[in-house]
This record gives C-alpha cells, sequence and structure tokens, in this order.
C-alpha cells in the first residue's frame, strides 16, 4: 500500500510577499492567485521572496510546481527560516530538488515554528520565474490508496488532420487525473480529511503526493497541484471506521 500525502494549509494565502527585482507585470502576489499560469517574474540570474506568515507557524514541508506550458523559470531553489526577517545568518536553511519532466518538487523534513521565510532562486535565464509554491505543515494520514487506484495523463494539445493525411498540433501540455479509493479511516484521519474538504472543496487547489521511489522510479510522477473533482460520498464501513473516493484533477 502506497501512502498519501497532502500539502493544504498554504501559509502563502495569507503572507505579506516582498521579492527582490520584481517586474510589474509579473507581480509576487501571482503566487497566491490559483492558476498556474499566473507566473511572478523578477530580472536578474539570482533573486530572492520574502514571507511574512503574520505570526509563528507550524512549518515541515515546501512543494513547487511549474508553469504547464514553459515548465520551470529556475535552476535552484532553496529556502530559509527565521523569527525576524533577517538573513544574515538564518537557523534553517532547506534545498530543494525538481523534476522538469514531471514539473514538481517538494521537501518535509522535521518540523519547524518561524513567523519568516524566504525562498533564493537562480536561473540560467535572464530571469528568475515562480509558479505555483506551497509552505507549511503537510499531512500525512499514514495510510494510502487501496490498490487498483489509477492514473492518468490526458492530453490536452490538439490534433487536425487534413484531407493527405498530414497533422497539425497545436501542442499545450498533459494534466493529470486521479481515482484513489481510502478504506479503514479512524476518526483522526477522517479529520485530517475533513481539515481539506472544509477548506478547499472543489474550488481551491492543494498539492499531494501518493507513495515513494520504493513503488516506481520517480514518484513524483504521481505528485501534484490537485482539484477536488466532486465532494467525496463518505461510507460508515463499521464502528468508528469509514471509507471514501476521490476523484482528482491536476490544477492548471
Amino acid at each position: 500500500m502506497s501512502c498519501l500525502k497532502i500539502f493544504s494549509n498554504n501559509l502563502i494565502d495569507q503572507a505579506t510577499i516582498v521579492a527582490s527585482n520584481e517586474i510589474l507585470s509579473f507581480p509576487s502576489a501571482n503566487l497566491q492567485d490559483p492558476r498556474r499560469t499566473k507566473v511572478t517574474r523578477q530580472t536578474g540570474i539570482s533573486n530572492t521572496v520574502e514571507f511574512d506568515f503574520q505570526e509563528t507557524s507550524e512549518i515541515d514541508s515546501i512543494f513547487i510546481v511549474d508553469e504547464p506550458r514553459n515548465g520551470f523559470g529556475i535552476s535552484t531553489i532553496s529556502m530559509n527560516l527565521n523569527a525576524t526577517a533577517s538573513w544574515v545568518s538564518p537557523p534553517v536553511t532547506q534545498s530543494l530538488s525538481f523534476s522538469q519532466v514531471y514539473g514538481v518538487g517538494y521537501s518535509i523534513f522535521t518540523q519547524q515554528n518561524y513567523r519568516f521565510a524566504r525562498l533564493n532562486l537562480t536561473s540560467g535565464l535572464a530571469y528568475t520565474e515562480l509558479s505555483k509554491v506551497f509552505i507549511g505543515k503537510s499531512i500525512d494520514l499514514g495510510v494510502g490508496p487501496n490498490l487498483n487506484w489509477t492514473y492518468k495523463d490526458n492530453e490536452l494539445s490538439i490534433s487536425k488532420e487534413n484531407r493527405y493525411g498530414q497533422k497539425f498540433v497545436d501542442i499545450i501540455s498533459r494534466q493529470k487525473s486521479f481515482n484513489i479509493q481510502l478504506s479503514l479511516l479512524n476518526k483522526t484521519q477522517m479529520d485530517q480529511i475533513f481539515e481539506v474538504y472544509d477548506s478547499k472543496g472543489t474550488t481551491k487547489p492543494f498539492f499531494i503526493v501518493i507513495g515513494d521511489d520504493t513503488m516506481i522510479s520517480d514518484h513524483r510522477r504521481f505528485a501534484g497541484m490537485v482539484y477536488l473533482s466532486s465532494i467525496p460520498t463518505i461510507t460508515n464501513t463499521s464502528f468508528g471506521r469509514y471509507s471514501l473516493s476521490m476523484q482528482l484533477e491536476e490544477a492548471m
């Protein structure tokens, strides 16, 4: 059984954001827009983005996704945490790797409690660019989907063929979709699920990871920023135990 991790309480949603060398047409406020095509961009090959979460907050993870058509606009990324907005010698530095192929990267680490965070970005381009970022505390259900869960890459590109059999393709991207079932959840696990349902519903995205590298060469294929396609029906299978299914569609 593969594990399921959910990242839903994004501290960035309510944060004050300050980006160095910000390009006005690609403001840092775009990090709080759910559309992945709304990016923040900064001039130069090395930049920072600072966050004030307004209060000391629990942080054990960072998650990034790319712009779905153009990919990542960075070469490297790391995160600093501190109790104040001082970055001379921050107490926490967390590195992060990401997959250009699957458009995601994440890191889970020992929980820290801080008010301020800074992202350090480098790029081989004339600018650095971010699509969507999660910083906060992850939800680990301690269980994973039942066997026979499904994953599909939906092709969004449009292809037309003329009378000579020639194809003309408007290349867009692919969109991941998942159909998973969870069984024998206890009340604590249901509280975690309800936390996601109540805060996100079908209108706000969150982030997920299914499994690890013991189940496939690169499990980041089964990770991303997603929406619930519908609110699941919950079945009480026995006293204090519940089951449900979730249909998830990648945010674009």
